[in-house]
């Protein structure tokens, strides 16, 4: 599948078009380009954690994030602009389509799909793992046209996401374990950038640098069981975490504008 999206706006790319840029009626297509950097700081949450064994509590303990640290704030920083490698994953991560419903107005989808099962069985031990990811980020821009044919825009958006994992590793004796994390999340955010309109390509291709800074909160359940055969003893270890989080980011993207005769032939 990302292979044919990629080969299609490679099409897109090639083909001699002319869009009118950011009036009415155009469409856009946009990718990312791997450089994405940003910091994130935990604001707050709460932790509810529960440890059974066959069915009897053993451990139960619940609290906010502030009785582990001694501020309520923590800082985190994720930098990813210099790893190239898998291209296809990060070109394409992200990729959003979107519409001028007005000159200058643009309203835009952007929607992440992504899964993994698979089973390792070495007729010693069985390794299943499956990994499911739906994130989509709705977004609406306002741009103002500047010098050279280019034009700066404002972004404001709202992105809601769920994954959900599984492991499970069974052996040879009767034993097994099973590790399941279930997240959702959602973000606030809001962003000035440029479309820098280059290259010679008749104003359809344009490189997008876009600063900006999101609020964002989630929830993760996690669950892990293990089961010993020789003990008949069933551990069950649950989790909830609940989290908030404020953060600025610097990014950038490629962007297609594509002209209203495209879409009628």
């Amino acid at each position: 599948m990302k292979k044919i999206i990629t080969l299609t706006i490679i099409t897109l790319f090639t083909l001699n078009l002319s869009a009118q840029k950011i009036e009415k009626g155009i469409w856009q297509i946009e990718i990312g380009t791997g450089i994405n950097t940003g910091f994130n700081w935990v604001t707050g949450g709460e932790y509810d954690y529960k440890e059974t064994s066959n069915g009897t509590v053993i451990l139960e303990s619940d609290g906010d994030w502030s009785d582990f640290y001694n501020s309520n704030s923590t800082l985190n920083f994720d930098v990813d602009a210099t790893n190239f490698q898998n291209w296809e994953d990060r070109f394409l991560k992200g990729v959003s389509i979107g519409y001028f419903v007005a000159d200058g107005f643009l309203i835009g989808l952007a929607l992440d799909l992504d899964g993994e099962n698979n089973t390792i069985d070495d007729t010693i031990n069985v390794n299943k793992n499956a990994d499911f990811s739906l994130g989509i980020t709705p977004k609406l821009r306002y741009y103002i046209p500047i010098k050279r044919g280019n034009a700066m825009f404002f972004e404001t958006s709202f992105g809601a996401g769920i994954n959900n994992t599984t492991v499970l590793n069974e052996y040879q004796n009767g034993d097994w374990n099973e590790d399941i994390n279930n997240s959702f999340g959602s973000t606030i955010g809001l962003g000035v950038g440029w479309s820098i309109f280059s290259f010679n390509s008749r104003e359809i291709f344009a490189i997008e640098p876009m600063f900006g800074f999101n609020i964002g909160s989630g929830t993760t359940n996690s669950t892990y069981t293990s089961f010993d055969k020789a003990a008949d003893i069933k551990y069950i270890d649950k989790k909830i975490d609940k989290g908030s989080s404020m953060g600025a980011y610097f990014k950038i993207k490629i962007a297609f504008y594509l002209g209203r005769h495209f879409w009628s032939h």
